[in-house]
């Protein structure tokens, strides 16, 4: 009853006198996608609160104030094609004043420079950017044992909040996939029992409604997303995981030690159809100890992975896997090996004066974005890019800064041709600069930014990401003409 007086509410608030017939889906004046028929057709109770002909712009407005956080959908998001959407049909006196509701206030963190390790080791990503279903952006990050979603328009707005529970113990990691959300807990098994849980993979619907999950148990596992980070690459209805965990304690030496593993999940109906977990060997996919952990599916079905080792092998390395592809049940299997960076030192030294910050694919080749202090041991750093090409794994890597103290850098790709490295200094300046198809990279540039552990990410022909300092966050974009401009959520 409550719902549908608000709604009676909301209709008589924006309701005028006359309205132009409504085209869906459409560009809202905002930048926002709205189909006024389907929300409609989805949505009976507004359908009979309304007037017949009520406009598009007005009931794109209740989706706005009230819709978005009842769970609603602004368009199919099952047949969008977003070549399809046409133009904003209305005119901007229709359109009621947007307030935001001053009970939705962005949540405080600080992730800022949480992107660099300066030791040996990487962690899980805390801080993530995706497209969101009214043409904004969505926030989702892992705070102080909580995990925050918030919705936000093109002017970085906030329209929305969700707080999703954690379900086991220890933060893994969160993947925006095309049909669905994913978010990865862990727990500890120190008893080394086959039957616990150790991982569990939630999937999600876009308005997070929560759909299934899957469990991975035992996995040679005692502490899941050890020493390490998790990332995530799918291609059609399967979902492929990188990540490390501390193992049982080896019969040779009684220790637990740290190495890579990866799965791969059905999305449809939620099996794990494959995992890798046990000690073994490089040429199957292997890395002991893995300090960062990289996955992605190129435009041939390659599953490409990328490990920071420090033992077997000791080095920046890449991997291929021969016979399986992207779209299929398993992943092991052999792999072919690049390497980009060998370290010097005993194997098994955790410091090798590195630490990688990025891996896409070009249209020829893959390219890696890492700083290295040149010796493998504390000293202050450089910035690299490594390139593989796709034809024979042949790596190459140059150095691109001619001075030290830099920081972990982040690879914002645009395209198979190319698209930014970033990192600061330890004095906090930022620098970014375009590369290409190649590894060869364009002038550097200096600017007002800062960087975190948000991966930037591509929307509307501009790359985006968040920086907090126990704060709101503050939102950067790098548009087209390398300009770098920066928004406060909500304007503030």
């Amino acid at each position: 009853m409550k719902k549908k007086l608000l709604i009676t509410a909301l209709a008589v608030m924006l309701f005028g006198s006359s309205f132009p017939v409504y085209a869906a889906p459409e560009y809202m004046a905002d930048g926002g996608i709205f189909d006024a028929e389907w929300y409609l057709e989805q949505n009976p109770d507004i359908a009979a609160a309304f007037p017949a002909g009520v406009s598009a712009e007005v009931l794109y407005q209740h989706y706005v104030i009230s819709g978005a956080r009842e769970g609603r959908t602004p368009y199919n998001i099952m047949t969008f094609d977003p070549a399809k959407v046409k133009p904003y049909q209305g005119a901007a006196e229709n359109i009621p004043n947007t307030t935001i509701p001053s009970n939705l206030t962005p949540a405080v963190s600080y992730n800022k420079d949480a992107q660099n390790y300066s030791g040996y080791r990487a962690k899980t990503i805390t801080s993530h950017l995706y497209e969101n279903q009214i043409g904004g952006l969505t926030r989702v990050e892992y705070i102080n044992g909580q995990i925050v979603v918030e919705d936000y328009d093109n002017g970085f707005n906030l329209r929305a909040t969700y707080t999703i529970p954690m379900e086991l113990s220890i933060w893994g990691g969160f993947y925006a996939g095309k049909n669905y959300n994913f978010v990865i807990f862990g727990q500890e098994n120190p008893s080394q029992d086959n039957s616990k849980e150790v991982i569990r993979v939630v999937k999600y619907s876009k308005d997070w409604r929560r759909l299934g999950q899957t469990s991975l148990r035992g996995a040679n596992t005692t502490i899941p997303f050890r020493s390490g980070s998790l990332r995530c690459a799918e291609y059609g209805d399967y979902l492929y995981i990188r990540t490390c965990h501390q193992m049982y304690a080896s019969s040779r030496d009684g220790k637990n030690h740290q190495a890579n593993m990866t799965l791969a999940l059905r999305q449809s109906d939620m099996a794990l159809t494959d995992s890798y977990h046990i000690v073994m060997n490089s040429s199957v996919g292997y890395v002991s100890h893995s300090f960062n952990q990289f996955v992605l599916i190129d435009q041939n079905k390659n599953i490409v992975t990328l490990d920071h080792g420090d033992a077997y092998p000791r080095s920046i390395v890449l991997m291929r896997y021969k016979g399986a592809k992207g779209g299929g049940d398993k992943f092991s299997g052999g792999v072919e090996n690049s390497t980009l960076l060998t370290f010097p030192g005993s194997i098994g030294a955790n410091s090798t004066g590195a630490s990688v910050g990025g891996f896409a694919e070009t249209a020829n080749g893959y390219v890696t974005i890492f700083n290295y202090d040149g010796v493998g041991g504390s000293g202050t750093r450089e910035i690299y890019i490594g390139y593989t090409s796709k034809n024979g794994l042949n790596s190459t890597v140059t150095k691109i800064t001619e001075s030290a103290g830099m920081q972990t850098p982040i690879l914002a790709p645009t395209g198979l041709d190319g698209g930014y490295l970033m990192w600061t200094d330890t004095a906090g300046t930022f620098y970014y600069t375009r590369y290409t198809d190649g590894g060869s990279i364009g002038a550097i540039a200096t600017a007002d930014a800062a960087l975190s552990d948000c991966q930037p990410v591509l929307h509307n022909g501009e790359i985006v990401w968040y920086v907090t300092t126990n704060s709101t966050p503050t939102f950067y974009k790098l548009d087209a003409s390398t300009m770098i401009n920066k928004t406060i959520a909500n304007g503030q």
